[in-house]
C-alpha cells in the first residue's frame, strides 16, 4: 500500500532587517538626543564665558574704585580740587586737581604733573569713559585761561571705558550747616551740587554715579576728602620761629582745622584699602559702613 504525501504549503523566513519607517524612526531619536546635547554644552560654554567677563568687569571696577579713592581721599592739603559746569551736551566733565604732584601717579607716570584732570566723557563707540590727563605748567596755564588744547598734548591713560553714563556731584558742608540752623535737616539732597567751582574750598564728599550697558543696578560711589592742615602754614610757622596753633590754614584754605561734622545719618568712612587685585566682587569702598546724605546705591 503506497502512502504519498504532498507538501503543498509555502515555508515564510523571518525578515532579518529594519524596515525603512523603523529607521527613520531611530534616525530622528538619535538627532533628538544629540541635539539636547549639543545645546546643554553650548548653554555651559556660554555661562562660562558670561561668568568670566562678569569677573572681569567686577575686577576692573574694584581697582578704577580703589585708584579713585587712594588718589582721592589722600590729596593734601595745599592742593585745589573743582570742577566747571559739564558742557551743554552733558557728554564732558573734568575734575581738576592742581598742585597735587603726585596724584594718579604710578610706574611709567612720571609725577609731578600741575594738574591732573579726571574726565568723563564720550568715547569713539558711543559709550562714555572715565581717562586721566597729566597737564604740565605750561599746559596747565593754557587750561586755566580757557584755552583749548590739543589731544596730543598732555599724556592721557584711560581707566574704564564703555559705560553707558558717568556723573559726579559734590557735598557742601557750608549748607548743610546753614540748612541744618534753619531748622530744615530734611533738605540734605539740597547740599549736594553739580560743579565745585570755588577752588579755595574743599567739598566734604565727592559722589561718582555710574550706569551700565547690561542694565544691572547702577553703581553709586561716594570719596571723603579729609580736612588737613595745609603744609605751607606748618612751614612759614616754622621757618618764622611761630608754633602751629589750631587756627592755623587748613584744606584750601579755609582758615580752621575743624573735622568735617557729616549730615544726620552718614558715617565716617574707613580707611581706604589698596586695590589688590584679588577676588572679584563689588568693593566695600564707598560710604558702605552706613548711609551716605541723597540716597543708597550699591557700591
Amino acid at each position: 500500500m503506497n502512502h504519498s504525501i504532498r507538501t503543498t504549503g509555502k515555508f515564510k523566513t523571518a525578515s532579518s532587517g529594519f524596515t525603512l519607517l523603523e529607521v527613520i524612526l531611530g534616525i530622528m531619536i538619535a538627532s533628538i538626543v544629540i541635539y539636547g546635547i549639543f545645546k546643554t554644552a553650548v548653554g555651559c560654554l556660554d555661562l562660562s564665558n558670561a561668568v568670566t567677563v562678569r569677573q572681569q568687569k567686577e575686577m576692573h571696577l574694584h581697582s578704577l574704585l580703589g585708584v579713585l579713592r587712594r588718589n582721592i581721599e589722600d590729596i593734601p592739603g595745599n592742593a585745589k580740587i573743582s570742577m566747571e559746569p559739564p558742557d551743554e551736551t552733558g557728554g564732558k566733565s573734568e575734575i581738576v586737581l592742581e598742585d597735587y604732584p603726585l596724584a594718579f601717579s604710578w610706574a611709567g607716570v612720571a609725577a609731578g604733573s600741575k594738574r591732573v584732570l579726571i574726565i568723563s566723557e564720550r568715547d569713539a563707540r558711543g559709550g562714555n569713559q572715565i581717562r586721566i590727563r597729566y597737564l604740565n605748567a605750561e599746559e596747565a596755564q593754557i587750561h586755566a585761561e580757557g584755552g583749548g588744547l590739543a589731544e596730543d598734548e598732555g599724556l592721557g591713560i584711560v581707566l574704564m571705558d564703555g559705560l553707558k553714563n558717568v556723573w559726579w556731584r559734590f557735598y557742601n558742608q557750608r549748607t548743610a550747616d546753614a540748612n541744618q540752623r534753619a531748622g530744615d535737616s530734611d533738605s540734605v539732597e539740597e547740599a549736594w551740587e553739580e560743579d565745585w567751582v570755588r577752588p579755595n574750598e574743599r567739598p566734604s564728599l565727592v559722589e561718582m554715579n555710574i550706569e551700565f550697558y547690561d542694565g544691572s543696578e547702577p553703581l553709586r560711589s561716594v570719596f571723603w576728602i579729609p580736612v588737613v592742615v595745609n603744609p605751607e602754614t606748618v612751614v612759614r610757622g616754622i621757618q618764622s620761629g611761630g608754633r602751629r596753633t589750631s587756627g592755623g590754614s587748613s584744606a584750601g584754605g579755609s582758615g580752621n582745622d575743624r573735622r568735617v561734622q557729616l549730615p544726620p545719618g552718614a558715617s565716617r568712612p574707613s580707611s581706604p584699602a589698596r586695590p589688590s587685585g584679588g577676588s572679584p566682587g563689588r568693593p566695600s569702598g564707598g560710604g558702605r559702613g552706613g548711609p551716605i546724605p541723597g540716597g543708597g546705591g550699591r557700591l
